[in-house]
Order: structure tokens, then C-alpha cells, then sequence
């Protein structure tokens, strides 16, 4: 017997212990769409929930390290900053190790924001994607994706988004440079300041009324400890 067209009222077959079972196959395509859907958000949306909840959830504190004595630093004639070494966190060197660039200004005062502070120390890392930039005659250059900035660590070409980072800093008792502290800045209004320390491609202000709280929403800095923050410099 040649087979019959299903008609307009077929439909899945049922177990007959089972009346209430069935489930066509355009039903069960969407229930595992929704399922694996539903799967591939959990897998995004954890780490995001986790990322927007960090500031709350863990604060890390910046300790103080010391790059050497402050006459491994004051060699330099025209812009040749010395790489400094070094491990922000003791406990854990494998992952913490960071290189900053000392640029000795030739001037005295050991006031890090003083106009005429002896040192500007420079994070080295690039803030486009974070990759370690190089010190040139004229700024810093980032081999990864052609970023460039001035002697001031201003962008100058290239894909960063801001500024060089800066590091704080003190000469102790015993006429030793250390970095107390990290900060990302930007030049607004021609002043350059500071602010919380925001992840490579992170805008530090965005243009409008609430400029610093949208970039804080909408980018999450860094959660260091640490005290006020510095005043804008000329």
C-alpha cells in the first residue's frame, strides 16, 4: 500500500503510557536552542558579572619597592630613561613583575608633583593592549602595533588611548628611589591629571557633564588602595 500523506491534524507520535510526551522535532530544535543559548550566556555573563563586582568583591593594595639607589638614575643627559626592574607583589614574582622607565629631569627636589621633581617615573606598559613599550630619543615607542609618545608619555601616534601611566615616588633615608604608588593620567585642559588606575584601552574621562563617573561605570578601575587623588599640574 503506497503511503498516505500525513494530514492537516498529524502529529507526534505517543507512547501509550505516555499521552502527554510528545515533542516534535521543530519543538525540540527551539527547546535546544534556548538550552545552548542559554549556556553560551552563562559562559559570558559570569565573568562579566565577576569583572563589574571585583571593585566590591577584592581590593589589592600598591607596595612600596625600591628601584635602587637614586645615583643609578641620574646619569642621563637629553631623554634617556633608565629601565628600573621590579616585583610589586613579593609573594607572587611570577606575576607581578613590572618595568619602569626613570627619566632623571636634572633638576633636585624629591617632591614627586613639584614642577621641578628630580625624577618622572613612566609605567612601561602601552595603553593600547598593554604591550611593553620602548624609550627612543624623542619618547617611547610600542613595537606591537606602532603606538608612539612624547618625552610627557602623551600619545602622539598610533592606536594608545591615553597616556603613559606614572608612578609615584619618594628617596628614602638611605638616598634610595621607590615607587609608592601608581596612577593613570590624561591631559585635561591642558593640566595634566590623575586618576585611579584604568586597564590598557580604558579611557580615564570621557567628554559630557558626568565625564568621570560614566568612565568609572562604564570602566571599572584598577582597585588599588590608595589616598587622595593628586592635584592637576601645569
Amino acid at each position: 500500500m503506497a503511503d498516505t500523506p500525513a494530514g492537516p491534524h498529524a502529529h507526534a507520535y505517543t507512547a501509550p503510557q505516555a499521552p502527554d510526551s510528545a515533542v516534535t522535532r521543530g519543538q525540540f530544535l527551539t527547546l535546544s536552542s534556548v538550552g545552548l543559548g542559554a549556556m553560551i550566556g552563562a559562559v559570558i555573563g559570569v565573568p562579566a558579572t565577576a569583572y563589574v563586582l571585583a571593585p566590591v568583591t577584592k581590593e589589592i593594595s600598591f607596595k612600596e619597592v625600591t628601584l635602587g639607589p637614586t645615583s643609578d638614575f641620574t646619569s642621563e643627559s637629553g631623554f634617556q630613561p633608565t629601565a628600573a626592574t621590579y616585583v610589586e607583589d613579593p609573594a607572587e614574582p611570577n606575576t607581578s613583575a613590572g618595568l619602569a622607565w626613570v627619566h632623571y629631569t636634572g633638576k633636585h627636589n624629591t617632591d614627586w608633583l613639584a614642577s621641578d621633581a628630580m625624577f618622572v617615573v613612566f609605567s612601561n606598559r602601552c595603553m593600547h593592549l598593554g604591550c611593553p613599550v620602548l624609550a627612543t630619543s624623542i619618547g617611547f615607542g610600542c613595537p606591537c602595533h606602532g603606538g608612539q609618545y612624547d618625552t610627557r608619555g602623551v600619545r602622539t601616534a598610533g592606536p594608545p588611548i591615553r597616556p603613559l601611566d606614572r608612578f609615584a615616588w619618594k628617596v628614602d633615608s638611605s638616598q634610595n628611589l621607590v615607587l609608592t604608588d601608581r596612577w593613570s593620567v590624561d591631559y585635561i585642559n591642558g593640566k595634566l591629571t590623575y586618576f585611579p588606575v584604568k586597564m590598557p584601552g580604558q579611557p580615564v574621562n570621557i567628554p559630557g557633564p558626568l565625564s568621570n563617573h560614566s568612565a568609572d561605570v562604564l570602566y571599572a578601575p584598577v582597585t588599588y588602595n590608595h589616598g587622595a587623588v593628586p592635584k592637576a599640574q601645569n
